[in-house]
């Protein structure tokens, strides 16, 4: 019977600890398709414990322009080589909350997450209202080793990437 009792007690601890288990976002992402700008790769950094999204390539189509954008000196601008998505932190329950999502198309914000399905899965979430009772969400996935490395050539230094930060922030 102390057997029986120690086995459930060694099953329960492993799920307990199995279901704790996080992981990180950081990494580059085949995104979903579907959408007008088409399905494209971006890069999810971490910065001071904040997450950031940038496009890295479109697949499908050439990269939006910033054309509506309320401040004249960015509307050059591309949704590929600029942080679009940026302000995610990690809460007790594994998601990526309090991100902003800048949609190139409408020059528009919208309320950001992110929750992470698997190791290599997550889950892209934007939304009306900061309850996000009015969303929709993507299923974007990592890539794996031999994936990325064909996108490496793409990938901009951190102090460049704060700076299209700075810049998307200063649209709203």
């Amino acid at each position: 019977m102390l057997n029986f009792i120690n086995k459930k007690i060694f099953f329960l601890y492993t799920w307990v600890l199995a279901s704790s288990i996080t992981y990180g976002i950081e990494g580059i992402y085949l995104t979903h398709k579907g959408t007008e700008g088409g399905q494209s790769i971006v890069e999810i950094f971490q910065y001071n414990n904040v997450y950031y999204i940038y496009g890295l390539k479109n697949l499908e189509a050439d990269p939006l322009k910033d054309t509506c954008n309320k401040n004249a000196d960015l509307r050059n601008r591309t949704s590929v080589g600029n942080v679009w998505a940026y302000g995610y932190k990690k809460n007790g329950k594994g998601h990526f909350v309090d991100g902003i999502i800048y949609n190139f198309n409408n020059c528009k914000f919208y309320y950001g997450k992110i929750i992470v399905k698997d190791h290599n899965t997550i889950e892209f979430v934007g939304a009306l209202d900061k309850y996000y009772m009015l969303h929709r969400g993507y299923t974007w996935r990592l890539l794996d080793e031999k994936e990325r490395l064909q996108y490496e050539q793409y990938r901009i230094p951190l102090t460049d990437l704060l700076k299209t930060a700075e810049d998307t922030m200063r649209s709203k």
